[in-house]
């Protein structure tokens, strides 16, 4: 049976490309076709993130399928599209989402900032998750401030009927890690009563390990 996950944060910039791509790479590693897919893109560095996810795939599906939407405008969806007199269209989402999860075995699906970020009026990311009937996965900082975010997220999902699969902290510091950091990695996912899938450390060293045992812990072992 194929399998999709939506892969959320606790806020913008908290390394959703990252940790997607990791875990892209890891899969694809182990012979299991996987594919990643960016509904919508806002600014330059949206789109790049997808052309990321279409070399890591060998740019088996055109790039408006792994990315339908695309705005010039780093902002809010649906503020960026308003910029550019559009209407995000929520069925070319769905149905490049159909292709992908038809032809590959598991489909990471990157949201655009957090669960309530704006996608069109009155519909927001976590709308876009349930639609797509999709479990998450929250990518949150690992140091200090993301209880606060990480609660909030993970309150929010439920409070919307999604399923929590798990959490990552994502260290996008570097370096010792302080107090904060150290305690947060068992604090979280209690507060959240959501389980931690792994910890993603800054930069290449440790990576591929980390990718392995969140997938291992979200897939099971190859």
């Amino acid at each position: 049976m194929n399998t999709g996950i939506f892969i959320t944060g606790t806020d913008t910039g908290v390394g959703k490309t990252y940790v997607t791509a990791a875990l892209l790479v890891e899969l694809r590693s182990r012979g299991i076709r996987a594919a990643a897919f960016k509904p919508i893109a806002c600014g330059k560095g949206g789109r790049q993130d997808a052309e990321v996810y279409a070399t890591i795939m060998k740019h088996e599906k055109p790039l408006d399928v792994i990315n339908p939407i695309c705005l010039r405008h780093p902002l809010a969806p649906t503020v960026a599209a308003r910029l550019e007199h559009r209407r995000i269209d929520l069925r070319r989402i769905r149905e490049c989402y159909r292709q992908l999860i038809c032809t590959y075995s598991i489909v990471l699906v990157e949201g655009a900032g957090g669960l309530l970020v704006p996608i069109r009026d009155n519909y927001f990311v976590a709308d876009l998750a349930r639609s797509l009937k999709l479990p998450l996965l929250v990518v949150a900082r690992l140091g200090l401030g993301t209880i606060n975010h990480s609660l909030l997220t993970v309150r929010q999902a439920r409070a919307n009927r999604l399923t929590v699969r798990g959490m990552i902290l994502n260290d996008t510091v570097g370096g010792e890690r302080d107090q904060a950091a150290r305690t947060n990695i068992k604090t979280v996912p209690e507060l959240c009563n959501a389980p931690l899938l792994g910890v993603m450390p800054n930069g290449t060293r440790g990576r591929e390990t980390a990718a392995r045992q969140i997938c291992d812990r979200l897939f099971g072992r190859a």
